[in-house]
């Protein structure tokens, strides 16, 4: 009714856009629960700067942000076709056992992978 996007799917956004990117990495979720890993979203945020209107395009933008023991971020931008800034989210991804549900550290393979997404910064486009 307003002609904007509901402010909830700026999160599905997200999800979308960290899919692609880790998939453009090489990490592919049916291989790390075949590992016996997960991870859960622990913490989402977003700030909003313009409104997205109905059937615009956009581009989302994802980094990886800090990188802990047992968890790290993703930094998100979301900009329409035409540049205009519209959102900045972060999302938190805890690292899980998938047989006790208890956070775990982050395995070696995936830390180093996430470190060098990191230090190559400037973010990966999702579209």
């Amino acid at each position: 009714m307003q002609n904007v996007v509901y402010y909830a799917n700026y999160l599905l956004y997200a999800e979308v856009g960290r899919v692609a990117y880790l998939r453009d990495l090489g990490l592919l979720y049916s291989e790390m629960t075949a590992k016996g890993l997960d991870f859960t979203i622990g913490e989402a945020s977003v700030r909003y700067r313009a409104p997205l209107r109905f059937d615009e395009e956009f581009d989302i933008k994802v980094r990886v942000g800090e990188i802990r023991h047992s968890s790290w971020a993703f930094e998100y931008a979301v900009d329409r076709a035409d540049g205009l800034h519209c959102a900045d989210m972060t999302t938190v991804q805890v690292m899980l056992d998938r047989s006790t549900l208890r956070a775990t550290r982050i395995p070696e393979d995936l830390r180093r992978t996430l470190e060098m997404a990191k230090d190559a910064s400037g973010a990966r486009q999702a579209r």
